[in-house]
């Protein structure tokens, strides 16, 4: 099982950093590799579809809620994959301290020979990008104000999608 940790200071309110992270559709402006989302509406115990970009190329996956605290916690696996991701934020100095563990439970014996090979190489760096992303996209809501960058408007953008080719 590949497992990758990593913390980052966010210069942004914690409120804001957690409108990027817990709306959903809002992902694919910043999470590297998220292509869509389509979700009804988040609560823990949901289960929603996001179409993703993998070193197989792009996936339609289900994502379940594990775990969604208000402004604290949001944990999120991959029914498909055995992919999960869990970001806990905290208020730090005016700011936003994160921390962000992401990894795999491989299901299936292709998935295993990726994790073997490459997954914690592949989870440290999405890790890393999703962070720096994640980052930059609540400088910029803090910025231009909430609802924050709109896809294809910022170089955000622009850095996002040279990122996914």
């Amino acid at each position: 099982m590949s497992l990758a940790q990593q913390q980052t200071f966010i210069d942004a309110p914690v409120d804001v950093v957690w409108r990027l992270v817990s709306d959903v559709d809002r992902h694919p402006e910043w999470w590297p590799r998220v292509v869509e989302v389509h979700c009804d509406g988040l609560e823990q115990g949901c289960t929603y579809r996001q179409v993703t970009q993998t070193p197989f190329g792009r996936d339609e996956m289900a994502l379940y809620v594990d775990r969604l605290d208000e402004c604290r916690n949001l944990s999120i696996h991959c029914l498909n994959t055995g992919t999960f991701i869990r970001m806990e934020l905290a208020e730090a100095r005016g700011g936003t301290f994160v921390d962000g563990v992401v990894g795999m439970e491989p299901q299936g014996f292709q998935l295993k020979v990726f994790d073997m090979v490459a997954g914690k190489r592949y989870f440290r760096g999405w890790l890393r990008q999703t962070l720096e992303s994640l980052s930059e996209a609540a400088a910029g809501s803090r910025r231009v104000g909430d609802p924050g960058l709109e896809p294809g408007t910022s170089s955000l953008s622009e850095r996002r999608s040279d990122r996914l080719s």
